[in-house]
Protein backbone atom coordinates (compact mmCIF):
# COMPACT_ATOMS: atom_id res chain seq x y z
CA UNK A 1 0.00 0.00 0.00
CA UNK A 2 1.17 3.93 -0.67
CA UNK A 3 2.44 5.69 2.20
CA UNK A 4 0.39 8.30 3.50
CA UNK A 5 1.49 11.33 4.93
CA UNK A 6 1.21 10.99 8.51
CA UNK A 7 -0.83 14.55 9.01
CA UNK A 8 -3.03 13.40 12.04
CA UNK A 9 -0.97 15.24 14.72
CA UNK A 10 -1.67 18.52 12.86
CA UNK A 11 -5.50 18.20 13.39
CA UNK A 12 -4.97 17.14 16.80
CA UNK A 13 -2.88 19.35 17.85
CA UNK A 14 -4.54 22.27 16.26
CA UNK A 15 -8.04 21.09 17.65
CA UNK A 16 -6.72 21.01 21.13
CA UNK A 17 -4.92 24.55 20.76
CA UNK A 18 -8.59 25.67 20.07
CA UNK A 19 -9.89 23.81 22.58
CA UNK A 20 -11.96 21.87 20.45
CA UNK A 21 -13.75 18.32 21.56
CA UNK A 22 -13.28 15.37 18.81
CA UNK A 23 -17.01 15.12 18.72
CA UNK A 24 -17.47 19.17 17.67
CA UNK A 25 -14.92 19.04 15.18
CA UNK A 26 -16.23 16.18 13.68
CA UNK A 27 -19.68 17.71 13.59
CA UNK A 28 -18.23 20.84 11.94
CA UNK A 29 -16.45 18.59 9.31
CA UNK A 30 -19.67 16.25 8.27
CA UNK A 31 -18.01 12.43 9.93
CA UNK A 32 -18.24 10.83 12.62
CA UNK A 33 -16.24 10.86 15.64
CA UNK A 34 -15.08 7.48 15.37
CA UNK A 35 -13.74 8.63 11.59
CA UNK A 36 -12.13 11.66 13.21
CA UNK A 37 -10.23 9.65 15.96
CA UNK A 38 -8.85 7.41 12.87
CA UNK A 39 -7.85 10.49 10.86
CA UNK A 40 -5.72 11.93 14.03
CA UNK A 41 -4.23 8.60 14.48
CA UNK A 42 -3.35 8.41 10.89
CA UNK A 43 -5.08 5.76 9.93
CA UNK A 44 -7.37 7.43 7.45
CA UNK A 45 -6.35 9.27 4.75
CA UNK A 46 -7.65 12.88 3.81
CA UNK A 47 -8.07 15.02 0.79
CA UNK A 48 -10.47 16.99 -1.77
CA UNK A 49 -13.88 18.29 0.31
CA UNK A 50 -13.07 16.64 3.33
CA UNK A 51 -9.79 18.17 3.47
CA UNK A 52 -11.40 21.65 3.35
CA UNK A 53 -13.90 20.96 5.65
CA UNK A 54 -11.53 20.37 8.03
CA UNK A 55 -9.18 23.42 7.53
CA UNK A 56 -11.95 25.28 7.64
CA UNK A 57 -13.59 24.11 10.90
CA UNK A 58 -9.93 24.55 12.45
CA UNK A 59 -9.19 28.25 10.93
CA UNK A 60 -5.99 27.19 8.88
CA UNK A 61 -4.85 26.84 5.30
CA UNK A 62 -5.55 23.70 3.74
CA UNK A 63 -1.94 23.81 2.40
CA UNK A 64 -1.44 22.79 6.34
CA UNK A 65 -3.23 20.18 5.88
CA UNK A 66 -1.97 18.83 2.91
CA UNK A 67 0.71 16.26 4.18
CA UNK A 68 3.49 17.68 1.75
CA UNK A 69 5.81 18.81 4.29
CA UNK A 70 5.10 15.05 6.35
CA UNK A 71 5.55 13.77 2.73
CA UNK A 72 8.72 15.20 2.33
CA UNK A 73 10.00 13.80 5.23
CA UNK A 74 9.20 10.23 5.16
CA UNK A 75 10.86 10.51 1.42
CA UNK A 76 13.66 11.94 3.12
CA UNK A 77 13.96 9.17 5.74
CA UNK A 78 13.69 6.39 3.31
CA UNK A 79 16.63 7.99 1.66
CA UNK A 80 18.72 8.06 4.63
CA UNK A 81 17.66 4.92 5.41
CA UNK A 82 19.62 3.44 2.12
CA UNK A 83 22.87 4.65 2.97
CA UNK A 84 25.25 2.32 3.17
CA UNK A 85 26.52 4.02 6.53
CA UNK A 86 23.22 2.42 8.00
CA UNK A 87 23.95 -1.00 6.59
CA UNK A 88 25.39 -2.49 10.38
CA UNK A 89 22.59 -1.43 12.09
CA UNK A 90 19.47 -1.00 9.73
CA UNK A 91 16.51 1.65 10.10
CA UNK A 92 13.13 -0.08 10.71
CA UNK A 93 11.23 2.06 7.79
CA UNK A 94 7.80 0.70 9.46
CA UNK A 95 8.29 3.72 12.68
CA UNK A 96 8.93 6.63 10.48
CA UNK A 97 5.18 7.61 10.18
CA UNK A 98 5.19 7.09 14.51
CA UNK A 99 8.21 9.34 14.43
CA UNK A 100 7.65 12.21 12.40
CA UNK A 101 4.10 12.35 14.54
CA UNK A 102 5.49 12.09 17.81
CA UNK A 103 8.86 14.19 17.37
CA UNK A 104 8.93 16.20 13.98
CA UNK A 105 11.70 18.69 14.96
CA UNK A 106 14.11 15.76 15.94
CA UNK A 107 13.07 14.18 12.72
CA UNK A 108 13.96 17.86 10.90
CA UNK A 109 16.86 17.57 13.34
CA UNK A 110 18.05 14.45 11.92
CA UNK A 111 17.56 14.85 8.55
CA UNK A 112 19.78 18.30 9.12
CA UNK A 113 22.74 15.82 10.72
CA UNK A 114 22.88 13.89 7.79
CA UNK A 115 22.82 16.15 5.03
CA UNK A 116 25.86 17.74 6.83
CA UNK A 117 27.47 14.06 6.89
CA UNK A 118 26.54 13.86 3.02
CA UNK A 119 28.24 17.70 2.47
CA UNK A 120 31.31 16.73 4.54
CA UNK A 121 31.66 13.35 2.38
CA UNK A 122 31.19 15.37 -0.72
CA UNK A 123 34.02 17.88 0.53
CA UNK A 124 36.23 14.68 1.30
CA UNK A 125 35.71 14.03 -1.74
CA UNK A 126 36.33 17.18 -3.71
CA UNK A 127 39.54 17.54 -1.71
CA UNK A 128 40.92 14.14 -2.84
CA UNK A 129 40.30 15.18 -6.41
CA UNK A 130 42.23 18.76 -5.24
CA UNK A 131 44.92 16.85 -3.87
CA UNK A 132 45.17 14.83 -6.96
CA UNK A 133 45.18 17.38 -9.48
CA UNK A 134 45.73 20.82 -8.29
CA UNK A 135 49.13 22.08 -9.10
CA UNK A 136 50.06 23.96 -6.03
CA UNK A 137 48.66 21.28 -3.77
CA UNK A 138 51.03 18.30 -5.85
CA UNK A 139 53.91 20.65 -5.49
CA UNK A 140 52.86 21.30 -1.65
CA UNK A 141 52.16 17.44 -1.40
CA UNK A 142 56.23 17.11 -3.00
CA UNK A 143 57.85 19.64 -1.02
CA UNK A 144 56.04 17.93 2.30
CA UNK A 145 57.44 14.85 1.74
CA UNK A 146 60.68 15.59 0.74
CA UNK A 147 61.55 17.60 3.84
CA UNK A 148 60.22 14.58 5.93
CA UNK A 149 62.56 12.33 4.22
CA UNK A 150 65.26 14.56 5.28
CA UNK A 151 64.55 14.99 8.53
CA UNK A 152 64.04 10.80 8.90
CA UNK A 153 67.47 10.35 6.92
CA UNK A 154 69.75 12.86 9.32
CA UNK A 155 67.30 11.26 12.37
CA UNK A 156 68.69 8.15 11.50
CA UNK A 157 72.39 8.54 11.16
CA UNK A 158 72.13 10.22 14.61
CA UNK A 159 70.80 6.75 15.47
CA UNK A 160 73.07 4.64 13.81
CA UNK A 161 76.69 6.32 14.55
CA UNK A 162 77.43 7.32 17.71
CA UNK A 163 80.93 8.48 17.25
CA UNK A 164 80.20 11.77 14.73
CA UNK A 165 82.71 14.53 14.57
CA UNK A 166 82.02 17.78 16.06
CA UNK A 167 81.86 19.13 12.61
CA UNK A 168 79.80 16.82 11.31
CA UNK A 169 77.17 16.63 13.86
CA UNK A 170 76.72 20.20 13.65
CA UNK A 171 75.73 20.37 10.33
CA UNK A 172 73.36 17.47 10.58
CA UNK A 173 72.10 19.60 13.37
CA UNK A 174 71.59 22.60 11.36
CA UNK A 175 70.06 20.21 8.24
CA UNK A 176 67.91 19.18 10.68
CA UNK A 177 66.49 22.73 12.22
CA UNK A 178 66.62 24.18 8.42
CA UNK A 179 64.35 21.15 7.50
CA UNK A 180 62.13 20.93 10.09
CA UNK A 181 61.37 25.27 9.70
CA UNK A 182 60.80 24.05 6.33
CA UNK A 183 57.99 21.52 6.80
CA UNK A 184 56.56 23.76 9.15
CA UNK A 185 56.34 26.46 6.65
CA UNK A 186 54.87 23.93 3.95
CA UNK A 187 52.36 22.76 6.21
CA UNK A 188 51.05 26.07 7.23
CA UNK A 189 50.88 27.11 3.82
CA UNK A 190 48.76 24.18 2.87
CA UNK A 191 46.86 24.25 5.92
CA UNK A 192 46.27 27.84 5.31
CA UNK A 193 45.38 27.24 1.20
CA UNK A 194 42.60 24.60 2.15
CA UNK A 195 41.27 27.06 4.85
CA UNK A 196 41.21 29.94 2.30
CA UNK A 197 38.74 27.28 -0.11
CA UNK A 198 36.79 26.29 2.87
CA UNK A 199 35.92 29.97 3.79
CA UNK A 200 33.73 30.44 0.62
CA UNK A 201 31.44 27.28 1.47
CA UNK A 202 28.46 27.73 2.99
CA UNK A 203 27.42 25.98 5.91
CA UNK A 204 24.12 24.33 4.21
CA UNK A 205 23.40 22.98 0.63
CA UNK A 206 21.17 26.14 -1.24
CA UNK A 207 19.64 24.11 -3.62
CA UNK A 208 17.92 22.04 -1.14
CA UNK A 209 16.85 24.76 1.05
CA UNK A 210 15.08 26.24 -2.30
CA UNK A 211 13.70 22.72 -2.82
CA UNK A 212 12.07 22.80 0.85
CA UNK A 213 10.87 26.01 0.48
CA UNK A 214 8.87 24.85 -2.97
CA UNK A 215 7.82 22.24 -0.83
CA UNK A 216 6.43 24.00 2.22
CA UNK A 217 4.60 25.97 -0.12
CA UNK A 218 3.24 22.93 -2.45
CA UNK A 219 5.01 24.55 -5.25
CA UNK A 220 1.80 27.12 -5.43
CA UNK A 221 2.33 31.35 -4.46
CA UNK A 222 -0.77 33.01 -3.76
CA UNK A 223 1.38 36.35 -3.60
CA UNK A 224 2.85 36.06 -7.01
CA UNK A 225 -0.08 34.59 -8.67
CA UNK A 226 -2.09 38.26 -7.42
CA UNK A 227 0.91 39.42 -8.60
CA UNK A 228 0.91 38.26 -11.62
CA UNK A 229 -2.52 39.37 -12.64
CA UNK A 230 -1.92 42.98 -11.70
CA UNK A 231 1.19 42.96 -13.94
CA UNK A 232 -0.81 41.46 -16.89
CA UNK A 233 -3.55 44.00 -16.79
CA UNK A 234 -1.27 46.72 -16.67
CA UNK A 235 0.51 45.41 -20.07
CA UNK A 236 -2.30 43.79 -22.13
CA UNK A 237 -5.61 43.74 -20.75
CA UNK A 238 -6.57 41.49 -23.40
CA UNK A 239 -4.12 39.03 -21.84
CA UNK A 240 -2.17 38.28 -25.10
CA UNK A 241 1.20 39.40 -23.87
CA UNK A 242 3.49 38.52 -27.35
CA UNK A 243 6.95 39.57 -27.30
CA UNK A 244 6.34 42.95 -28.55
CA UNK A 245 4.26 43.84 -25.93
CA UNK A 246 6.21 42.76 -23.30
CA UNK A 247 9.22 44.69 -24.95
CA UNK A 248 6.90 47.53 -25.73
CA UNK A 249 6.02 47.78 -21.66
CA UNK A 250 9.81 47.61 -20.79
CA UNK A 251 10.39 50.45 -22.88
CA UNK A 252 7.35 53.04 -22.44
CA UNK A 253 7.23 52.11 -18.89
CA UNK A 254 10.58 51.38 -17.39
CA UNK A 255 12.77 53.25 -20.09
CA UNK A 256 14.54 50.07 -20.93
CA UNK A 257 16.93 49.70 -24.03
CA UNK A 258 16.13 46.24 -25.59
CA UNK A 259 18.91 45.15 -28.16
CA UNK A 260 18.75 41.60 -30.57
CA UNK A 261 22.58 40.76 -30.89
CA UNK A 262 24.54 37.98 -32.46
CA UNK A 263 24.64 34.65 -30.72
CA UNK A 264 28.61 35.19 -30.49
CA UNK A 265 28.49 38.53 -29.02
CA UNK A 266 26.57 37.06 -25.93
CA UNK A 267 27.19 34.27 -23.10
CA UNK A 268 25.72 30.79 -23.19
CA UNK A 269 22.39 32.11 -21.51
CA UNK A 270 21.64 33.92 -24.69
CA UNK A 271 20.72 36.89 -22.99
CA UNK A 272 21.73 39.52 -20.68
CA UNK A 273 20.02 41.80 -17.74
CA UNK A 274 20.99 45.02 -16.22
CA UNK A 275 18.42 46.38 -14.03
CA UNK A 276 20.55 48.90 -12.98
CA UNK A 277 21.29 50.39 -16.48
CA UNK A 278 18.09 49.06 -17.50
CA UNK A 279 18.98 47.31 -20.27
CA UNK A 280 18.12 44.00 -21.87
CA UNK A 281 20.23 42.18 -24.93
CA UNK A 282 19.01 38.71 -26.06
CA UNK A 283 20.37 36.59 -29.16
CA UNK A 284 18.49 36.87 -32.46
CA UNK A 285 19.16 32.59 -32.54
CA UNK A 286 16.53 32.64 -28.95
CA UNK A 287 13.43 30.60 -29.62
CA UNK A 288 10.16 32.84 -29.00
CA UNK A 289 9.33 30.95 -26.20
CA UNK A 290 12.58 31.67 -24.20
CA UNK A 291 12.82 35.37 -25.66
CA UNK A 292 9.55 36.14 -24.69
CA UNK A 293 10.05 34.33 -20.67
CA UNK A 294 13.17 36.30 -20.46
CA UNK A 295 11.51 39.68 -21.37
CA UNK A 296 8.65 38.43 -18.90
CA UNK A 297 11.42 37.84 -16.53
CA UNK A 298 12.78 41.29 -17.00
CA UNK A 299 9.03 43.08 -16.39
CA UNK A 300 8.85 41.03 -12.96
CA UNK A 301 12.15 41.93 -12.02
CA UNK A 302 11.20 45.01 -12.14
CA UNK A 303 7.27 45.34 -11.17
CA UNK A 304 7.26 41.71 -8.45
CA UNK A 305 10.15 42.14 -6.22
CA UNK A 306 8.32 43.07 -3.44
CA UNK A 307 6.20 40.60 -3.63
CA UNK A 308 9.02 37.95 -3.87
CA UNK A 309 10.91 39.76 -0.97
CA UNK A 310 8.24 39.26 1.31
CA UNK A 311 7.88 35.57 0.44
CA UNK A 312 11.88 35.21 0.91
CA UNK A 313 11.83 37.30 4.66
CA UNK A 314 8.82 34.27 5.42
CA UNK A 315 11.41 31.74 4.52
CA UNK A 316 13.48 29.37 6.48
CA UNK A 317 16.36 30.40 4.01
CA UNK A 318 19.61 30.62 6.38
CA UNK A 319 22.13 31.74 3.51
CA UNK A 320 22.64 34.51 1.35
CA UNK A 321 23.71 31.42 -1.60
CA UNK A 322 20.14 29.95 -0.80
CA UNK A 323 18.15 33.41 -1.05
CA UNK A 324 19.78 34.33 -4.37
CA UNK A 325 19.12 31.15 -5.59
CA UNK A 326 15.23 31.14 -4.62
CA UNK A 327 14.95 34.62 -5.57
CA UNK A 328 15.42 33.27 -9.05
CA UNK A 329 13.13 30.38 -8.76
CA UNK A 330 10.86 32.88 -7.49
CA UNK A 331 11.20 35.07 -10.24
CA UNK A 332 10.61 32.36 -12.84
CA UNK A 333 7.95 31.51 -11.33
CA UNK A 334 6.08 34.94 -11.66
CA UNK A 335 7.10 35.12 -14.86
CA UNK A 336 5.57 31.58 -15.53
CA UNK A 337 2.28 33.13 -13.69
CA UNK A 338 2.33 36.23 -15.98
CA UNK A 339 2.53 34.11 -19.42
CA UNK A 340 0.22 31.21 -18.39
CA UNK A 341 -2.83 32.84 -16.47
CA UNK A 342 -3.86 30.03 -14.07
CA UNK A 343 -7.73 30.18 -14.36
CA UNK A 344 -7.42 30.14 -18.43
CA UNK A 345 -4.56 27.43 -18.78
CA UNK A 346 -6.20 25.28 -15.78
CA UNK A 347 -8.97 25.70 -17.83
CA UNK A 348 -7.39 24.40 -21.07
CA UNK A 349 -5.18 22.06 -19.26
CA UNK A 350 -8.14 20.22 -18.36
CA UNK A 351 -9.98 20.67 -21.71
CA UNK A 352 -7.60 19.37 -23.86
CA UNK A 353 -6.08 16.38 -21.37
CA UNK A 354 -3.12 17.93 -20.21
CA UNK A 355 -1.75 17.63 -23.46
CA UNK A 356 1.45 19.42 -23.22
CA UNK A 357 2.02 19.82 -26.74
CA UNK A 358 -1.31 21.17 -27.14
CA UNK A 359 -0.60 23.99 -24.29
CA UNK A 360 2.66 24.44 -26.19
CA UNK A 361 0.78 25.92 -29.05
CA UNK A 362 -2.11 27.53 -26.80
CA UNK A 363 0.12 29.38 -24.55
CA UNK A 364 3.53 29.92 -26.59
CA UNK A 365 5.45 28.29 -24.37
CA UNK A 366 8.25 25.60 -24.43
CA UNK A 367 8.19 22.17 -23.08
CA UNK A 368 9.58 22.42 -19.66
CA UNK A 369 7.95 25.87 -19.01
CA UNK A 370 4.48 24.32 -19.53
CA UNK A 371 5.55 20.92 -17.25
CA UNK A 372 6.75 23.02 -14.71
CA UNK A 373 3.31 25.43 -14.76
CA UNK A 374 1.22 22.20 -14.43
CA UNK A 375 2.93 21.66 -11.01
CA UNK A 376 2.13 24.84 -9.62
CA UNK A 377 -1.64 24.37 -10.03
CA UNK A 378 -2.34 23.58 -6.32
CA UNK A 379 -4.85 26.79 -5.52
CA UNK A 380 -7.22 25.26 -2.94
CA UNK A 381 -10.70 24.47 -4.85
CA UNK A 382 -9.25 24.92 -8.12
CA UNK A 383 -6.76 22.16 -8.05
CA UNK A 384 -5.08 20.89 -11.06
CA UNK A 385 -3.71 17.21 -11.43
CA UNK A 386 -1.11 16.75 -8.43
CA UNK A 387 2.20 15.95 -10.39
CA UNK A 388 5.88 15.77 -10.03
CA UNK A 389 8.78 17.07 -12.04
CA UNK A 390 12.25 16.21 -12.54
CA UNK A 391 15.10 17.40 -15.06
CA UNK A 392 17.93 15.65 -15.71
CA UNK A 393 21.15 16.27 -17.60
CA UNK A 394 22.57 13.46 -19.94
CA UNK A 395 25.18 12.47 -17.01
CA UNK A 396 22.18 11.74 -14.71
CA UNK A 397 21.83 14.75 -12.41
CA UNK A 398 19.24 15.91 -10.96
CA UNK A 399 18.70 19.81 -11.64
CA UNK A 400 15.01 20.56 -10.84
CA UNK A 401 13.02 18.24 -8.64
CA UNK A 402 9.46 18.85 -7.47
CA UNK A 403 6.69 15.72 -6.67
CA UNK A 404 2.59 17.05 -5.43
CA UNK A 405 2.04 12.92 -6.47
CA UNK A 406 3.35 11.13 -3.36
CA UNK A 407 5.99 9.90 -5.92
CA UNK A 408 9.81 10.08 -3.70
CA UNK A 409 12.00 12.01 -5.71
CA UNK A 410 15.73 10.98 -5.00
CA UNK A 411 17.81 14.05 -3.08
CA UNK A 412 21.09 11.94 -3.51
CA UNK A 413 22.36 10.78 -5.80
CA UNK A 414 20.72 9.03 -9.65
CA UNK A 415 17.03 8.07 -10.05
CA UNK A 416 16.32 4.37 -10.88
CA UNK A 417 18.23 4.07 -14.51
CA UNK A 418 14.68 2.21 -15.52
CA UNK A 419 12.72 5.59 -15.65
CA UNK A 420 11.89 7.28 -18.72
CA UNK A 421 13.09 10.18 -17.70
CA UNK A 422 16.36 8.51 -19.00
CA UNK A 423 15.32 6.86 -21.86
CA UNK A 424 14.43 9.91 -23.19
CA UNK A 425 17.48 10.35 -24.15
CA UNK A 426 17.39 7.89 -26.76
CA UNK A 427 14.94 9.54 -28.87
CA UNK A 428 15.04 13.34 -28.48
CA UNK A 429 12.52 15.55 -28.95
CA UNK A 430 9.91 12.69 -28.95
CA UNK A 431 7.53 12.11 -26.25
CA UNK A 432 8.13 8.75 -24.45
CA UNK A 433 5.26 7.77 -21.84
CA UNK A 434 5.35 4.95 -19.20
CA UNK A 435 3.83 3.22 -16.80
CA UNK A 436 6.02 1.91 -13.90
CA UNK A 437 4.94 0.49 -10.62
CA UNK A 438 7.47 0.65 -7.62
CA UNK A 439 7.64 -2.34 -4.65
CA UNK A 440 5.58 -1.02 -2.71
CA UNK A 441 2.47 -1.97 -5.54
CA UNK A 442 1.90 1.94 -6.18
CA UNK A 443 1.65 2.84 -10.07
CA UNK A 444 2.82 5.87 -11.75
CA UNK A 445 2.36 7.59 -14.90
CA UNK A 446 5.90 8.97 -16.69
CA UNK A 447 5.74 11.61 -19.17
CA UNK A 448 9.48 12.44 -20.74
CA UNK A 449 11.27 14.31 -23.56
CA UNK A 450 14.40 15.21 -23.86
CA UNK A 451 14.85 18.41 -25.33
CA UNK A 452 17.99 20.53 -26.59
CA UNK A 453 18.52 24.44 -25.89
CA UNK A 454 21.08 26.80 -27.96
CA UNK A 455 20.98 30.02 -28.80
CA UNK A 456 23.30 29.95 -31.49
CA UNK A 457 24.38 28.45 -35.21
CA UNK A 458 26.04 25.25 -35.93
CA UNK A 459 29.61 26.15 -33.73
CA UNK A 460 27.62 27.17 -30.98
CA UNK A 461 27.25 24.35 -28.19
CA UNK A 462 23.77 22.84 -26.79
CA UNK A 463 22.83 21.79 -23.67
CA UNK A 464 20.42 18.90 -23.74
CA UNK A 465 18.17 18.16 -20.92
CA UNK A 466 15.11 15.44 -19.62
CA UNK A 467 12.22 16.89 -18.32
CA UNK A 468 9.83 14.39 -17.46
CA UNK A 469 6.47 15.05 -16.06
CA UNK A 470 3.59 12.58 -14.54
CA UNK A 471 1.15 11.40 -11.57
CA UNK A 472 -0.32 8.91 -9.87
CA UNK A 473 -2.61 6.01 -12.28
CA UNK A 474 -5.94 7.60 -9.96
CA UNK A 475 -5.24 10.80 -12.42
CA UNK A 476 -4.15 9.06 -15.55
CA UNK A 477 -7.34 8.85 -17.59
CA UNK A 478 -7.27 12.98 -17.61
CA UNK A 479 -3.96 12.95 -19.16
CA UNK A 480 -4.30 12.03 -23.26
CA UNK A 481 -0.53 10.47 -22.75
CA UNK A 482 -1.90 7.22 -21.21
CA UNK A 483 -4.18 6.24 -24.19
CA UNK A 484 -2.89 3.30 -25.01
CA UNK A 485 -1.09 2.31 -22.34
CA UNK A 486 -2.86 -0.66 -20.15
CA UNK A 487 -3.85 0.27 -16.56
CA UNK A 488 -5.94 -2.18 -15.82
CA UNK A 489 -3.10 -4.27 -16.18
CA UNK A 490 -1.46 -4.35 -13.26
CA UNK A 491 1.51 -7.02 -14.33
CA UNK A 492 1.89 -4.59 -17.34
CA UNK A 493 3.46 -1.99 -15.38
CA UNK A 494 7.29 -1.82 -15.64
CA UNK A 495 8.79 -2.59 -12.21
CA UNK A 496 11.25 0.44 -11.29
CA UNK A 497 12.66 1.18 -8.17
CA UNK A 498 13.69 4.84 -6.72
CA UNK A 499 17.18 4.17 -6.87
CA UNK A 500 19.39 1.24 -6.41
CA UNK A 501 20.10 1.70 -2.80
CA UNK A 502 16.95 1.76 -2.19
CA UNK A 503 14.89 -0.77 -4.59
CA UNK A 504 15.08 -4.31 -3.33
CA UNK A 505 14.55 -5.84 -6.52
CA UNK A 506 17.57 -8.07 -7.08
CA UNK A 507 17.32 -9.38 -10.30
CA UNK A 508 17.77 -6.29 -12.23
CA UNK A 509 20.03 -6.15 -14.75
CA UNK A 510 20.55 -2.55 -14.68
CA UNK A 511 21.43 -2.21 -10.98
CA UNK A 512 24.57 -0.30 -10.44
CA UNK A 513 24.71 -0.81 -6.28
CA UNK A 514 23.51 -3.28 -4.12
CA UNK A 515 20.33 -2.76 -1.67
CA UNK A 516 21.58 -1.22 1.62
CA UNK A 517 19.53 -3.57 3.51
CA UNK A 518 17.27 -6.38 2.60
CA UNK A 519 13.65 -5.23 2.05
CA UNK A 520 10.88 -7.66 1.27
CA UNK A 521 7.97 -6.13 -1.47
CA UNK A 522 4.96 -5.34 -0.28
CA UNK A 523 2.17 -7.98 -0.75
Amino acid sequence: MPRQAPIGHRIRGRRKDMAMTQTALADAAGISPSYLNLIEHNRRAIGGALLLRLAEALQIHPSTLSGSEESRLLSDLGELASDPVFRDAPLDRGEFSGAISAAPAMVNAMLKLYRAYRSALDDVDMLSERLSHDPYLTEASHSILTRITSIRTVAEIFDHYDDLAPAQRDRFNTTLVRESERLAESATEIFSFLERGAAGRPAANPSEEVDDLLYDNANHFPTLEDCADTLRAGIDRSGGLFLTDLINHLKSRHKTTVERLRPEDLPASGHIWNRKNRHLQFSRALPITSARFIAARAVCHLEGADAIEGILNSSRLTTDAARTRARQALLSYLAASLLFPYENFAAEARELRHDIEMLQQRFAGSWEQICHRLTTLRRPGQEGIPFHFLRTDIAGNISKRFSASGLQLPRYGGACPRWAVHEAYLTPERVVPQLIQLPDHTQYLFIARAVRTGTGGYRVPQSVHSVMIGCDTAFARDVVYADGLPLDDISAAIPVGINCRQCPRTDCLQRAHAPSEPIKLAT
